[in-house]
């Protein structure tokens, strides 16, 4: 059987491909050419010099791209740059081993998926698996921000393998292998099947953990805007830099500030213009031009402030030193 590369087919149809038939330099190379536009960047290593035999099916679920992998004993390292997925889309990867037992390495932790087991890694993360046995397993691919309307943290639960043989992993997992035969004959459409599997995650990954994470979020929530309170006069305050010191993405900062009703440029700048208007009142800071008082309460543009400051206040920031703001 010859390999067959995948098609522009529509996103519902199955893709596939095979090694059968290709030489083994040339399988390694379009398996990992494959991987790298798909999954993440990696380096293979196969135990068996001699030969080379995988497999793959790939149906697209909604948002979600679903890998049916079948492979020989293998080492698979993420070689892409820390924080970047390659030429793959980031993602958070539900790995779900069928057959073989996969060693992993991901954040410092040092773990084994056994048969009947997942867990979720972030393909734009270093990892390593190794599988000592020919193997078989699912590759769920879902984007974040689709997977942060169900587990709001999900970087909280990264590098934990969990069962699908008990609990609420248990209709998870029949979900899963439920999708492999019949997804092309489901009674319901492809997205609302997504959702059904974002539910049962959310439920698989434990309410203990679910409560938890709120208590994490509170308290991240709470972190972010204590910082914009100590830093607003900081004019290269940022969002991005702000979640990169917290350890979380710019997405999640937003959704965590979302959350609560507020925004980060909305909370700054509020922030930044009560400041203002404290110094424009203050009679030792009368000497001080509008653009100078805009400028230490983290305004580079004047003209900028200026209207945020009539927008919030009514008047100009002239009008308000001179007295006129508006009567309650």
């Amino acid at each position: 059987m010859a390999s067959r590369k995948p098609s522009d087919h529509a996103a519902s149809e199955p893709e596939s491909w095979t090694s059968a038939g290709l030489a083994r330099p040339e399988a390694l190379r379009e398996w990992r050419e494959w991987a790298a536009s798909t999954i993440a960047p990696i380096e293979v290593e196969v135990f068996d010099a001699d030969s080379f035999a995988a497999r793959w099916i790939s149906h697209g679920i909604g948002q979600l791209r679903l890998l049916h992998l079948y492979a020989p004993a293998q080492r698979v390292t993420h070689t892409g740059t820390e924080g970047s997925a390659g030429r793959a889309a980031p993602s958070i990867q539900l790995v779900y081993s069928r057959q073989g037992a996969m060693k992993t390495l991901m954040g410092g932790k040092s773990f084994t998926i056994e048969p009947g087991q997942f867990v979720l890694l972030d393909n734009t993360r270093f990892y390593q698996m190794e599988m000592d046995t020919e193997h078989e397993c699912l590759d769920l691919m879902m984007p974040q921000g689709w997977l942060e309307k169900h587990l709001p943290d999900p970087g909280a639960l990264l590098a934990r393998p969990i069962e699908t043989r008990e609990g609420w992993g248990r209709p998870l997992g029949a979900l899963l292998e439920t999708m492999l035969d019949g997804i092309d004959h489901a009674p319901l459409p492809r997205p609302l099947i997504a959702e059904q599997v974002g539910t049962l995650l959310s439920l698989a990954t434990g309410v203990e953990e679910a409560a938890a994470g709120t208590r994490h979020r509170g308290q991240l929530a709470r972190r972010i805007l204590r910082r914009i309170e100590s830093d607003y006069a900081d004019s290269s305050l940022s969002p991005e830099r702000v979640a990169e010191d917290c350890g979380i993405s710019k997405r999640y900062l937003q959704t965590l500030l979302a959350g609560s009703g507020t925004s980060f440029v909305q909370e700054l700048n509020a922030m930044r213009l009560d400041r203002a208007s404290d110094m424009l009142a203050d009679p030792r800071a009368a000497g001080l031009p509008v653009a100078d008082i805009a400028f230490r309460n983290g305004f580079l543009d004047p003209g900028y402030f200026t209207r945020l400051f009539r927008k919030r206040f009514g008047v100009t920031p002239s009008a308000w030193r001179a007295g006129h703001a508006p009567q309650s």
